[in-house]
């Protein structure tokens, strides 16, 4: 039975803007996204986010994007960018997991020492036995590195479950007018990253932005449209 499934990736980070992975010109995530994404009819949507992962090298430390449930009622804006293919089977989906853990550094693992490959399911239209499929893809790939409660910050639900979706609703577009667009796909796929034990404040949050001299990450994301709630309150102390 062929699947049919229409789906795509959350993006609230790098994976959108920067073209390298590891060394600057590998085009790596250009690739990627040339090859496996519709990235033109990109749908910005709203989700629940915070800057809280410390990146990058000692010394230069910068503050990255976690998805967080202590976000729920105070969201940010990120982005669901469509596969160009419908996935047939299981194996058309490991395909396209395996490619987007590669744009992400993580080689084909679904769990990573930093993160995992998450999937978020559209139960108004994917059909049970396919869901049953999916889920099982996903559990078979789960390894002894992944523990639930490095994926959430004190008492907050986790952003991931036991396995590996995402702890979140369907996502809800900005733009009414995508709302059919958002709910005629079947499934999402997403890289939710570890977030440091304490939640930064807004000040140390600039602090890292002000020292960010090659990435630009902030500057990167808020001009496309990647935005925390706390973003102008960021802002202030820059």
């Amino acid at each position: 039975m062929s699947w049919d499934l229409r789906g795509g990736v959350i993006i609230i980070g790098s994976l959108l803007w920067q073209d390298y992975l590891e060394n600057e010109g590998d085009n790596i995530r250009l690739n990627w996204r040339n090859s496996n994404l519709d990235i033109e009819n990109k749908i910005p949507i709203k989700v629940p986010i915070r800057y809280g992962k410390e990146s990058g090298p000692a010394g230069s430390k910068i503050m990255t994007m976690v998805f967080s449930n202590r976000m729920a009622k105070r969201k940010g804006f990120g982005y669901v960018v469509p596969f160009k293919k419908e996935i047939n089977n299981r194996d058309e989906l490991l395909c396209e997991c395996i490619a987007l853990t590669a744009a992400e550094g993580m080689k084909g693992n679904f769990v990573s020492s930093w993160g995992v490959l998450a999937y978020l399911l559209n139960d108004l239209i994917i059909e049970e036995s396919i869901k049953k499929e999916i889920i099982k893809l996903f559990r078979q790939r789960k390894n002894k590195r992944f523990d639930i409660l490095e994926y959430k910050v004190g008492k907050e639900r986790s952003c991931v479950t036991k396995s590996l979706k995402l702890n979140i609703n369907w996502v809800v577009p900005i733009l009414d007018r995508d709302k059919s667009k958002i709910n005629k796909l079947h499934f999402l796929l997403a890289i939710a990253t570890k977030p440091t034990k304490n939640i930064p404040t807004c000040e140390e949050i600039a602090k890292t932005i002000s020292s960010d001299r090659e990435r630009n990450y902030f500057m990167n994301n808020l001009t496309r449209g990647i935005i925390t709630y706390d973003d102008f309150e960021i802002a202030k102390w820059l």
